[in-house]
């Protein structure tokens, strides 16, 4: 019994580990910038996708899901850039601002494949938060909302900055996640 419980432990902390950010690069140093477009980018996959389907997130197409102009406008601040990469098989697109000339990272989104685990694992820490997906949860301490959009998938937005949304980083994530979760598969 205490072996199978170091097992999951362990394979949480590992979960965790490749959840926290974009540390790996495997995708190309892509950044999108904005040309000032209003239009709506096309879903990824659509609503209801299976959920070998809904892995098949790129870090450019999760990019694709909100513009470099509606982060400006959630967040407060003058973001320039949307940069794509992945981090272990998580898809990211961090929302940059140009500080004191500096690209600093503002807003990160996630779209974690085959996640179920971690979110049932750590949901109890969190706020939950109505509407969006299958459920979702806000960590205040370190700025994170969760969504889980199916049974198997999660998507994540992290703050930064926490005067994001002048002064009100919750209502900023949730935002994001409004404008980028119904365009996910499995939303």
């Amino acid at each position: 019994m205490r072996k199978s419980v170091i097992t999951v432990v362990l394979a949480a902390a590992v979960s965790l580990t490749g959840a926290c950010g974009p540390t790996d690069t495997t995708s190309s140093p892509a950044t999108t910038r904005s040309s000032g477009s209003t239009t709506t980018p096309a879903s990824v996959g659509g609503g209801g996708a299976t959920a070998s389907a809904a892995a098949k997130v790129t870090p450019e197409q999760l990019c694709a899901l909100m513009t470099v102009a509606k982060a400006a406008q959630i967040s407060g601040f003058p973001i320039e850039s949307a940069e794509p990469s992945m981090s272990g098989d998580v898809a990211v697109c961090t929302y940059k601002a140009n500080v004191s000339g500096t690209p600093l990272g503002k807003i990160i989104t996630e779209y974690q494949p085959n996640a179920k685990t971690l979110f049932d694992l750590t949901k109890a820490k969190g706020q939950a938060v109505a509407g969006l997906g299958q459920e979702a949860v806000y960590f205040s301490s370190s700025g994170q909302l969760s969504v889980r959009l199916d049974d198997r998938n999660l998507f994540h937005c992290f703050v930064l900055d926490l005067r994001m949304n002048h002064g009100n980083p919750k209502a900023g994530a949730i935002q994001v996640a409004k404008a980028v979760v119904p365009q996910l598969p499995g939303a």
